[in-house]
């Protein structure tokens, strides 16, 4: 029987550990740390994510939320992530959601240190509605486990917009009309 079919059977325990210990509400559980400190992080190939993700299309979505993960980023593509002092396989990362604005979704995985497959990466959830699945995962999940095991060691991760956002957080405008008329 194939390893998928054995998880639709089974629930999210990291979900379950989320709520019982609480770390959603207490802060001296976690300790920060960026992308580039969290050395241990299975790397994985984009055929070994599309076989955790169990296709393309949260693939492909990983690469689309990616672009809201930049609006995080600091300006050397570092995601800053948090990680459980009783469990340090384990870490906490924040998404916005795409639909509301003021909303976040928390977002915890499970790895195996220095894994290299797929099934290094153990358990995750998420807050989202689709966050608790056992087989395949929502995007914001995909999202932080393609930057964690592949897009970090890209040369450079596009973020659409970067042009529009720098030319206008940089430049000011020009007034255009430099008298007061009444015909105007």
């Amino acid at each position: 029987m194939r390893k998928d079919f054995i998880r639709m059977e089974i629930e999210n325990t990291l979900s379950q550990e989320v709520q019982s210990q609480r770390w959603n509400r207490k802060k001296t559980t976690l300790k920060c740390l960026t992308a580039s400190e969290l050395l241990d992080f299975p790397r994985l190939t984009e055929d070994q994510l599309k076989i955790l993700f169990t296709g393309s299309y949260q693939f492909s979505q990983a690469i689309y939320i990616l672009s809201y993960l930049a609006e995080i980023m600091d300006d050397q593509n570092n995601l800053s992530v948090q990680y459980v002092k009783s469990a340090p396989n384990i870490i906490k990362a924040k998404v916005k959601s795409r639909h509301i604005n003021r909303k976040v979704y928390r977002i915890y995985i499970h790895y195996i240190s220095e894994g290299n497959d797929y099934n290094s990466i153990f358990r995750y959830c998420c807050d989202c509605p689709n966050g608790e699945r056992t087989v395949g995962c929502c995007s914001h999940v995909a999202a932080i486990i393609y930057y964690l095991s592949y897009g970090r060691y890209l040369s450079k991760i596009v973020r659409p917009a970067e042009v529009l956002t720098k030319l206008f957080a940089t430049q000011s405008v020009p007034i255009v009309i430099n008298y007061n008329s009444d015909d105007d």
